[in-house]
């Protein structure tokens, strides 16, 4: 392991919430309220990602996300505003990414969503949704493009085969 890789992962595991075992966060990634992001074990995360933690990040294990991928997890609030074009007051809604998710690059992923367990979000994709397990989600707004072959994922699951 290189010295900057070795620096940034000790630094992240300072910062960060919780952190498990084997992570990789790459260069040029901005991460706001590091104290409210846990990462799981097993979690590569791509150059120039942008993550805001305000209101809770949870990213579970065995987690690959892709170049310049963007989380939110906090908004204003604009639909009762005391001033244009909203609040000041911020509302935080969490993200929760489960185990086995791969997140293409330059998707994007609105506050208050969960990604299901092997679920795949397509690249550019925009989610504002929920992503039901071994779903593979596209598009904006992001729907179900199809399924995983739930038979060969529980397979390789079992196995442990990572």
């Amino acid at each position: 392991m290189s010295l900057s890789k070795f620096l940034r992962k000790f630094i992240y595991s300072k910062r960060l919430k919780k952190t498990g075992k084997n992570f990789y966060i790459a260069e040029k990634v901005k991460i706001f309220s590091a104290k409210n992001m846990e990462i799981g074990e097993n979690v590569w995360i791509s150059p120039g990602c942008t993550f805001g933690a305000t209101g809770s990040l949870k990213i579970g294990n065995n987690v690959v996300i892709g170049p310049e991928v963007f989380i939110w997890t906090d908004n204003h609030d604009f639909q009762k505003p005391d001033r244009l074009p909203f609040n000041k007051a911020v509302i935080k809604k969490p993200v929760i990414i489960e185990d086995n998710v791969w997140l293409g690059g330059r998707c994007c992923i609105a506050p208050g969503v969960r990604i299901g367990e092997g679920a795949v979000v397509a690249m550019g994709a925009v989610v504002s949704k929920d992503v039901p397990p071994c779903a593979v989600v596209g598009g904006n707004p992001a729907k179900i493009i199809k399924y995983r072959d739930i038979d060969q994922y529980y397979m390789l699951k079992n196995k442990q085969i990572f």
